[in-house]
């Protein structure tokens, strides 16, 4: 892991830098804050995104507080024995995906605080653009974000698509060493994944040298983000490891189900892909 990137709101406190930069300090990774504000624009047909000129004190404010929070981060790093950045874009709130997407294309992972991607639009936005189509994962630190790092214990959820099958690449990244993972399948389905739902997945990261477990269990009808999250408190598992799942290819901002309930409630970190 080489590169991290946090999003951090023009508003917001820097305290929400700080456990993104403990964590890229364990990593020993690069940090590249990007702090993100949207101006407000006229919904123009002809001239999209061009600002209203009776918006520019309220824009020009904006940029002001962008800049200062800016100077406020690098201040902050500069006690950090860390290697570090920090980057400003005002935008649209339209090219919020956009824009987090090309900051996140070249980074290793962009880094979400605990349960802080559903708080705010916004957060939602910078969310998507970060994992759609960057080829990269999102990881959302949990309660106690120092252990990251330092994971023995990983929970992967498996339900054989593709978007698991990234988590699983793309954990590797992450996890190294002596590392007890354990295969979750909800209510398998030996019609569609074979007789032994999830022992292909296993057999792939033993490979890793990891010690592999496959757990099928049954969901009682209950939702599977409550399943899941039930299930890593009891194995005391340091991550879950998973496929983020949208409610249409064709309208893919818009969150599944049981990605939203595991953002809002997982008290662990939380590694997703697309």
């Amino acid at each position: 892991m080489k590169t991290l990137l946090a999003i951090h709101d023009v508003e917001q406190s820097t305290d929400g830098v700080k456990p993104v930069i403990e964590l890229a300090k364990k990593a020993e990774a690069h940090l590249n804050v990007l702090v993100f504000g949207v101006i407000q624009v006229v919904p123009v047909a002809a001239a999209p995104g061009v600002p209203a000129y009776y918006f520019s004190k309220e824009n020009d404010e904006l940029l002001r507080q962008g800049k200062d929070r800016v100077q406020e981060i690098e201040r902050l790093l500069q006690d950090e024995n860390l290697s570090a950045s920090v980057s400003l874009e005002c935008r649209d709130a339209a090219l919020t995906e956009e824009t987090i997407l090309q900051y996140a294309m070249l980074a290793d992972a962009t880094v979400f605080p605990n349960q802080a991607v559903l708080a705010t639009e916004r957060k939602t936005r910078a969310f998507n653009g970060a994992l759609l189509n960057s080829g990269t994962p999102v990881i959302i630190m949990g309660a106690n974000s120092k252990n990251l790092p330092n994971v023995k214990k990983a929970m992967y959820a498996w339900n054989g698509e593709p978007e698991a099958a990234k988590a699983i690449h793309q954990s590797l990244r992450w996890l190294s060493g002596t590392i007890d993972a354990h295969i979750v399948i909800v209510d398998p389905d030996g019609n569609q994944q074979g007789p032994n739902p999830g022992d292909d997945a296993a057999a792939y990261l033993a490979r890793q040298k990891f010690a592999v477990t496959v757990d099928r269990i049954p969901s009682g009808n209950r939702d599977v983000s409550e399943v899941l999250l039930e299930h890593a408190a009891d194995i005391d598992a340091d991550i879950l490891v998973m496929g983020a799942y949208s409610h249409s290819r064709l309208r893919q901002w818009l969150l599944g189900g049981t990605t939203r309930s595991i953002l809002q409630t997982a008290k662990l970190p939380v590694l997703m892909a697309n």
